[in-house]
């Protein structure tokens, strides 16, 4: 036996159970992968055999659609990957791979599709241990009080996350509680191309959420995955007569009775970590655009609400205790706090003043004559109430009316 065999069969005998158990799994996946590709490569030749010449011509065609219905073990809904394609840049740049895997040992399921110019067309990485969802939570409900600015459309679970692209985070009752004694969670990190907006990848991060929870063993219903004109475009306002009803009933009142004023409400079906609404003037700005709001209503639930409350506390000059929330008001923020599904939940106020920035319009702001500290409470607590009563929450604290 040579000095290199040798060297081999040692190092192979050094291994643990858990080296070759990992060194078998990646070699099993690297396997799978090949398998893909060829299926995709095989499915492409029989192409170009039924077409004859013309084969050559449509063969890109035919791996486009091959790869479309084989992405994400065949969760993609109709007509999404023509959205996320041309999210990638170039709608007419042909798709090259599609790679799933799943590994229940990490707990994650990932999907990806790239096309022939070497770009991203969508991502989706899923995870499902409480580490691993902690920390992809921290990125966006940071120890600074940056928090994502809107929750997603069609009553699903999840936020446009702060650095791009879209995060669901539904429940996975099958896989049992965590060490906390809390219902599991994913945490599904959904990405598309560069020019790809959140409401083009809602549908799909929905479908995908839904295979991820098969694989995952989450045992759940699925989440409703929204209908195609939800990728077409962002999701416009309704007037805020529209608020009445809704746990965000509050921006239907006082100052944002009648015609001129529009709202943004993104109220979840279930568990979720996000609520969010928001009011603005109805109408655009001079560049088009729709007014900037003048004021928001948040949900936040979870753990991640502690820190998120603790700085904006800090921010506000407020006395805070770190190891337990403590509503407040101000004259621009206000605060209450409660716990819904064994987590700890915050339900903020935010209003945009004129002293916040000396560039900002009389449109863009409202005048404490226009919502004063005693109409502020009066929202938060019909949102607070409202919340609560709707998601079972328990020890809702209200800031005091002084």
């Amino acid at each position: 036996m040579s000095d290199a065999e040798e060297q081999q069969r040692g190092e192979r005998e050094s291994e643990t159970e858990d080296e070759r158990r990992e060194r078998w799994r990646l070699a099993r996946e690297a396997d799978d992968r090949r398998r893909r590709r060829n299926r995709v490569a095989a499915w492409c030749g029989v192409g170009v055999l039924v077409l004859g010449g013309a084969g050559w011509i449509a063969e890109p065609y035919v791996q486009d659609r091959m790869i479309t219905s084989d992405a994400c073990d065949g969760a993609l809904p109709d007509g999404s990957m023509d959205t996320l394609r041309a999210g990638a840049g170039d709608p007419e740049a042909h798709l090259t791979e599609s790679d799933a895997e799943t590994d229940t040992d990490l707990g994650r399921y990932t999907c990806e599709v790239a096309n022939d110019e070497g770009g991203r067309v969508l991502e989706v990485r899923v995870y499902s241990r409480r580490d691993d969802v902690d920390r992809k939570l921290v990125r966006d409900f940071q120890n600074n009080g940056a928090h994502p600015a809107s929750a997603l459309p069609g009553g699903l679970p999840g936020f446009e996350a702060r650095f791009g692209g879209v995060a669901l985070v539904p429940e996975c009752p099958g896989l049992g509680k965590d060490a906390a004694g809390l219902p599991r969670r994913l945490f599904v990190d959904v990405l598309g191309g560069h020019g790809a907006e959140p409401h083009q990848l809602a549908r799909a991060g929905a479908a995908v959420a839904n295979k991820a929870a098969e694989k995952l063993g989450c045992d759940r219903d699925p989440l409703t995955v929204p209908a195609r004109d939800i990728e077409k475009s962002e999701p416009e306002g309704v007037p805020s007569a529209r608020a009445a009803g809704t746990t965000c009933a509050a921006l239907a009142r006082g100052p944002f009775r009648g015609a001129g004023w529009t709202v943004d409400l993104r109220i979840p079906d279930g568990p979720a970590p996000l609520t969010s609404c928001k009011v603005r003037p109805s109408g655009e700005d001079e560049d088009g655009e729709p007014h900037p709001p003048v004021a928001r209503l948040y949900g936040l639930y979870g753990p991640e609400v502690k820190r998120v409350m603790s700085a904006e506390a800090g921010h506000s000059g407020v006395r805070t205790d770190k190891t337990r929330m403590r509503p407040w008001l101000d004259d621009v923020t206000a605060w209450a706090t409660a716990r819904c599904d064994g987590r700890p939940a915050g339900f903020k106020l935010r209003v945009s003043r004129e002293d916040e920035g000396s560039d900002m319009s009389d449109e863009q702001v409202l005048s404490r004559e226009q919502l004063d500290r005693e109409a502020m409470r009066a929202m938060l607590v019909s949102f607070a109430e409202k919340e609560s009563a709707a998601r079972g929450c328990t020890g809702l604290r209200l800031p005091s009316a002084d």
